[in-house]
């Protein structure tokens, strides 16, 4: 074991000490047993203040600590002293000297917490013994050193001699050979493994089928559309005047709309900011505060899905209008039609991008256009929902046609004029 210079020094010092007090004292008839007893007590002292280990110092105890920043083996010696042997954040301490530098999460550190995980159940006499014959695979350069440095800073060190065998070899003896009390019994535990391996990697996971891709993004899909439009019959059925006069102002005002939309998601964080600093300059706006900033939350992020949710029934409406316009049949020409038919049309491109998820760089394309459209839409509708005021002004919305429909205004035929009759001639 190496002994540091201050260490050195010190012991020196009380030792010239010890002996130039013990010479002027040895004349006189007035030096003591209790004399030598104190100054044995001091040299003592002074060895376990030191850590210093005396030959023939046994370990008669030991423990362990681990932790995520260090793993530690502190041994107790007859003396009273302590040996510790600890890999610190990326640091091999032996007895509190630096002894090397290591890995952390490396195999050294995992072989070394492996290790003391079995090591705390052992004997001393176990436990030393399998420290010598300790070794790690894979390791070179600073960690393969360290790991030597701590085979031989353990191999240095022996059990106690009246300490008891293990428990694997006290089942094993007879019983007659054992001298003593029997131990407490217990569950017998086995020395670890002489040649500790890091722990194997863990196998990584396997690619998804093409079957699995397909299956996860039309679910997502599905239930996307499933929840989107039960919120839409929901505000269908508790407030369908004003989704509507929200749809015919992002349809008759599409260009004010995105505008407005545009300017609204810029503003939302400024007008915040002035919200919470209106409310900081009074007692009472301050017990507000929590709740004025959970309600203007809650407040954009409804007008935002109300919005896109109105674009969704202007398309539907549209849509079918149009083909009644033409002649073509519409099985619900309402508002829950109108509103299902534009969750199909705005949510054809994700499932596309669902449907082609295994086609590799081609689902980008269809990701990145389905997410340009939900912007798109989402912003005209939180556009009309300023402009309306949550749908109760129609300034807008172009309402001025009377109580006649769109539908019959369009399938109303064009006047043409009248043939001339046929007559005789000038």
């Amino acid at each position: 074991m190496r002994i540091s210079p201050v260490r050195s020094s010190v012991l020196a010092l009380a030792l010239s000490m010890a002996g130039a007090g013990t010479a002027a004292a040895a004349p006189a008839d007035a030096v003591t047993d209790g004399m030598a007893a104190r100054l044995g007590d001091g040299l003592r002292y002074l060895e376990r203040v030191l850590h210093l280990q005396p030959a023939g110092d046994p370990v008669v105890g030991h423990s362990v600590s681990l932790s995520g920043r260090e793993a530690t083996l502190q041994l107790d010696l007859a003396s009273g002293a302590e040996y510790t042997v600890a890999l610190r954040d990326g640091e091999v301490m032996i007895d509190g000297q630096a002894a090397g530098t290591y890995a952390v999460g490396g195999p050294l550190d995992l072989s070394w917490r492996t290790f003391l995980a079995g090591a705390a159940s052992l004997s001393e006499r176990d436990l030393l013994g399998s420290a010598r014959h300790w070794t790690v695979t894979g390791l070179g350069g600073a960690e393969l050193a360290a790991q030597h440095r701590i085979v031989a800073a353990l191999g240095t060190l022996s059990a106690a001699a009246a300490q008891l065998p293990s428990a694997a070899a006290a089942a094993q003896a007879p019983a007659a050979e054992t001298e003593g009390p029997a131990p407490a019994a217990g569950p017998a535990l086995a020395a670890p493994a002489l040649d500790v391996p890091p722990a194997p990697p863990a196998a990584p996971r396997p690619a998804p089928s093409a079957v699995e891709v397909l299956f996860a993004g039309v679910k997502n899909v599905v239930a996307l559309f499933v929840a989107l439009a039960m919120i839409g019959f929901g505000m269908v059925f508790f407030a369908r005047r004003y989704l509507e006069v929200v749809a015919d102002t992002a349809s008759q005002s599409f260009g004010r709309s995105l505008v407005v939309g545009l300017l609204g998601q810029l503003l939302l964080l400024p007008t915040l900011a002035m919200l919470i600093v209106g409310l900081v300059f009074t007692i009472v706006g301050i017990l507000l505060l929590p709740f004025a900033v959970i309600a203007f939350v809650i407040a954009a992020c409804v007008a935002a899905l109300g919005g896109y949710l109105a674009v969704a029934h202007a398309i539907g409406e549209s849509v079918s209008r149009r083909r009644m316009a033409n002649g073509g049949f519409v099985r619900s020409p309402n508002a829950y039609g109108y509103l299902f038919s534009g969750l199909v049309g705005l949510l054809g491109l994700w499932a596309a991008a669902a449907l082609f998820g295994w086609a590799g760089p081609v689902v980008y394309l269809f990701r990145a256009a389905a997410f340009v459209v939900t912007w798109l839409a989402a912003t005209v509708g939180f556009g009309a929902v300023l402009l309306s005021r949550a749908g109760l002004r129609d300034t807008f919305a172009g309402r001025h046609m009377g109580d006649q429909s769109g539908e019959y205004l369009w399938a109303t035929p064009p006047a043409t004029p009248a043939a001339p009759r046929p007559g005789p001639r000038a």
